[in-house]
Order: structure tokens, then sequence, then C-alpha cells
């Protein structure tokens, strides 16, 4: 709370005690009135005080009546009508206590009843003012004053009368400082709990908001994840029992469909766990912006074609070609926002379209402005910013209707952030959606065909030799390479490939690292330890083919001795590439040792 607030608290509990201490006043009017003679031998006395505590009453109850809307007046007028109500009240009591002292002396019975009543609302009102001491100091004054100020003046018994009266005073003064501070220290610790308790209450509810988030995301997953899983199982089942070979084609192309829906699920899930641990870094090499533009509309055009859609792609003529940045990373946002234009819309058009922002060749940066345009379903206004959170997608029934798993925006805002841009959407419910997004990249030199590694053309067979524990990926991985005349010699275990790579010459070795009596890791390890002692300048290339994809995974591998990582699942043209690769920075004449640079695969 804030310290008005906090003075706020303390007026309206002020207000609150002001129509309880007034109820003294009227008792002792009707005590003077019925046991002493001072109404009929004062008059104009008595009447003024029962004046004062007749309209000081009423401001009372007013203020109670009103309640916080008396805050609705300027704090100056709201503190002189406390002022007002608080001197009226100890004048009508002041008055009737010295004029008992001057009218009928301190041996009198109304000097007694009014010395009492004084006496009593003075100790009272050090627990009735604790919100207000400055009203305290003037209640006390205004009630004992006239009595002191009379106490003086007659001398003797009177002036014993003011010490004791002064005493009492600084007494009364003293303890209701000390009530005053406790009252103000309680009620700022009453408000830090306060606060406290309503950051916790905040701080569960946005917890239970993100488990139930949590929960409907993983619930949400494990949809998407066991829908592909069934038609792989299912299909499989199907091609094994299929009597005809394009029935069984049919039957793979969809399995093959299933896998790699299922493998972006993964990956999506990947991405976010590497922007999460903040481990997720660009490449900076050179690409044509055309030919990748090109690749994405062809990924794209077959789910197109299945709804009719026209796919369109422009880039301006002033938008540099050569450019030098992470393609992966840019086309990943580019499907992501094509294939979800494509997802949400039923008929018309989805086009993508490139736009130069900045040109600057003295930093040797180009800022590109990215649109994506469709005629879909549209996005409602309110929940534009939901669809770029983390697991949220614009309602519920996306999910049943398009499943995906509500992390493809986020991880493309994050990424545009990471390439210097920025990731907005503008919609129009029932009518279509552009999604904008902005980015620098480097400006790239037209590469030269002299300057490129010789990659075109066939690979030569090589003698390979793979480290591979699992049935299934041995021989996939067997079929893969002979059909490109490649020579293959399995090994079930790290120790295994340690021996061959001993008695045989390879090429290359593929290794993977979950494996039998010893790990990929420790087999690399052992085979350059005995190259070094053998004094083996240039190693064998050896690439780890494994299904570890964590964050660091690719680093371990090439800390280790590793010169490449292929994550599986991988296509067949990767590990061509690989492959391909190797064979393109060989510059050694023995085969069983050729030159390979780390691959980034």
């Amino acid at each position: 709370m804030t310290t008005r607030e906090l003075q706020r608290a303390a007026d309206r509990e002020l207000v609150s005690r002001f129509l309880q201490g007034m109820i003294p006043y009227p008792v002792l009017l009707i005590i003077l009135a019925f046991t002493t003679d001072y109404a009929q031998a004062h008059p104009y006395l008595y009447g003024s005080a029962t004046i004062l505590v007749i309209a000081t009453s009423l401001v009372r109850i007013a203020l109670q009546i009103a309640g916080d809307r008396v805050f609705v007046i300027p704090t100056f007028w709201f503190l002189a009508i406390l002022t007002l109500v608080t001197v009226g009240s100890a004048a009508a009591a002041g008055e009737l206590y010295a004029g008992a002292i001057k009218f009928y002396g301190m041996q009198s019975w109304a000097f007694v009843i009014t010395m009492m009543f004084a006496v009593g609302c003075a100790s009272g009102s050090t627990i009735s003012f604790t919100p207000n001491f400055g009203l305290l100091q003037v209640y006390i004054w205004t009630l004992l004053g006239p009595a002191i100020c009379l106490g003086v003046v007659n001398g003797n018994i009177g002036n014993m009368f003011t010490v004791a009266s002064m005493v009492l005073c600084v007494f009364l003064l003293s303890q209701g400082h000390s009530l005053h501070s406790a009252y103000w220290q309680q009620l700022r610790d009453r408000a830090r709990d306060s606060l406290r308790t309503q950051e916790l209450q905040a701080a569960k509810a946005a917890a239970e908001s993100a488990n139930l988030v949590k929960s409907q995301f993983l619930a949400n997953m494990s949809h998407e994840i066991r829908t592909p899983i069934h038609g792989i199982l299912g299909l499989a089942e199907l091609a094994r029992e299929c009597g005809r070979l394009e029935e069984a084609k049919d039957y793979a192309a969809t399995l093959q469909n299933s896998a790699e829906g299922l493998l972006r699920i993964i990956n999506d899930i990947l991405d976010f766990s590497k922007m999460e641990a903040g481990r997720l870094t660009l490449e900076q090499i050179s690409f044509s912006l055309r030919e990748l533009l090109e690749q994405v509309r062809k990924i794209t055009l077959p789910q197109a074609g299945e709804k009719n859609l026209e796919l369109h792609c422009r880039v301006a003529e002033t938008v540099c070609d050569s450019l030098v940045g992470d393609p992966a990373r840019l086309r990943q946002v580019l499907l992501n926002l094509m294939s979800n234009a494509v997802k949400f819309t039923p008929s018309g058009w989805v086009e993508v379209s490139v736009t130069p922002t900045s040109w600057d060749e003295a930093s040797g940066q180009a800022g590109l402005h990215f649109t994506v345009r469709d005629t879909g379903i549209g996005i409602p206004e309110h929940q534009l910013k939901v669809i770029f959170e983390a697991f949220g997608q614009a309602d519920g029934s996306v999910t049943r209707r398009f499943g995906g798993t509500g992390l493809g925006l986020t991880i493309s805002s994050q990424l545009v952030g990471m390439m210097g841009g920025r990731l907005w959407v503008e919609s129009v419910p029932s009518v279509g959606s552009t999604f904008h997004f902005t980015c620098l990249m480097g400006i790239g030199e037209t590469a030269k065909a002299a300057d490129l590694p010789a990659v075109e053309g066939a690979c030569p067979p090589l003698r390979i030799l793979l480290a591979e524990d699992n049935p299934i990926n041995q021989h996939l991985a067997t079929a893969l390479l002979e059909r490109r005349n490649h020579r293959v010699r399995l090994a079930g275990t790290g120790l295994e490939a340690v021996q061959a790579w001993e008695t045989e010459a390879f090429d290359v070795i593929l290794m993977d690292n979950e494996m039998p009596e010893m790990s990929g890791i420790e087999a690399v390890q052992q085979i350059r330890s005995l190259e070094r002692e053998r004094g083996v300048n240039r190693g064998i290339p050896i690439v780890a083919l494994s299904a570890s994809a964590m964050i660091g995974d690719r680093e371990r591998f090439l800390a280790a001795g590793m010169d490449g990582y292929l994550a599986k699942p991988f296509r067949a043209e990767e590990l061509y590439a690989v492959l391909h690769q190797i064979t393109a920075l060989s510059v050694q004449d023995s085969p069983a040792a050729p030159q390979c640079a780390s691959l980034q695969v």
C-alpha cells in the first residue's frame, strides 16, 4: 500500500472512532442538569456547550454515513472538518470544566463531575486519536487548557492543581505518542502482510494457471505424438499384409508423412528447450534468399495443392539475393508462417513477400521485411497476443481442429528477435491474417565456383565402419549406404569399433554413442589416443550418428574428438551429404585417413 492509502485507512478508522466518542458528552450534560443548577445558573455557558455537543455530534454522524464518499473532498478540507469537530467537542467539555472551577470552586460537586469527565475523556482520547497524534494534542489542550489557566489565576491550591494537570497532560501526550507510533507500525505491518498475501495468492494463481496450461500442453502433446505413432504402427502393419506393390508404396509414403509430423513436434520441443536455456545460437553463412524462398514454396506447395490454394512468392527487385546469416532458422520461421497460413486458409490464396527496409554497406547489413498474407479464418483481436505465448493458441478448439504444439509462433518470434527484428500480426476474423517480421542479414558476395569445394557429382565408394548396436538402425543405415555402393563393416559395441579400426582400413567411421561395453565417446577418445601414439597427424574422420539431440550434445561429441554430428532421425540425403563432404575435403592419398574438417551437419 502507498502512503496515501495508509493515510486513508487511518482516517477511515478515525471517523469510526469519532462516532463512538460522542456518547459521553450528552451524558455529562444530563448529569449536570439533574444534579446541579448549572443549566439554570449559567444558561449561556451551558447552552453554548449544548449547541457545540449537538453540532459536533451531527457532523460525526454525517461523516459516518458518508463513508468513503467523504474522501472525495480535498484533503485540506477533510482535515479541517476533523479539526473543527475535535475543537468543538473539547471546547464544550473544557468550558463546563473551567466554569465549574470558577463558579463552584474545587470542592463542589460540579467540579468533581466535570473533572472526572475531563480526565476520563482526556485519557480515552489517547486511544481514540491514535491514528492522528496532532488531533490528540489539539483535543487535550483545548479540553484541559482553560482549567489549567484558571488554576494559575487562583494561586495556592490552584497552583498544585495546575502542576498536577500539566503532569497529566504530559503523561497523556507521551502515552498517546507511543500508541500513535505503535498504531502506524501495526498499520504498515498489516499492509505489508496484506500485500505479501496478495502476492502469494497471485503467485499461486499464476502457478495454477501455468500448471493448467502445461497440463493442457502435455495432453495436447500426448495427442499429437500418439496420433502419428498410431498411423506409423497401423500403416506398417497394413504394408506387411498388402499384396500389391503400388498399395505398399502408398502406405510407405503416408507412413513417412506421419513420421515427419512426429519429428516436427519433437524438434519444436527441443528448440523451445534450447531457447529457454539460452543455448540456441545462429550460424553466419552465405546463402541465396531467392533459392531459400523457392525451397519454402516447394515444401508448402503440396499442402496448398490439397486445398486448391494459390501460392504466391514475391521478392522486390531491390532486395539483395546474396545474404549472410542462418538460412536454416530463416527457413524454419518462413515454413512455420507459411504452413500456418495454409492450415488456417480453407480457400483463396497465401502470399509471402519480401521488401527491403535498410541497406548499410559500411556495416555490411541489410534490413528485410517479410510478410505472409492469407485469406483464412483470421484471429479475433483479443487473442492476437496469446498466439505468441508458449503453449498458446487462439483457443482450445484450434488444437482439436488443426493440431500443433502451440510452440511454433513462440519459437519463430524468438528466432526473429535473435536476427535483430520482431514478429507481429494483423488479422480480421473471416477475412484473413498478415504476419510480418523484420530481420537483419549480412550482405554476402556472389560465390565463385572456384572458391567452393568440389562436391558435385557422385561420391566415390567408401569403406565405412558403422558402430551401431540397434539391429533396426544397422539394417537401415547399411541399406542406405549400400545403395550408393559403399562397403559397410558393422560393429555392435564401442569396443568392437576400436578393434575393427585397428585391424582394417576405413575411409570414415559412423559412430553411435549409447552402446554396450564402451560408449561412442569412449571409443573415439581411445582411437584418437592411439592415433597420437602412432604419430598420425590427420586422423580418420568420425561422424556421430546419435539420437542424443539435447542442448550441448553436439558440442560434447565434437569436444570428444568427433569431426561431425548427425542427429537421428536423419534423411538419406543428409547422410549422403556428410559422406560427400568428406570426399570433397579429402586431400590425402591414403583412403584410410582422408583429411576432414569439422563437419557442420
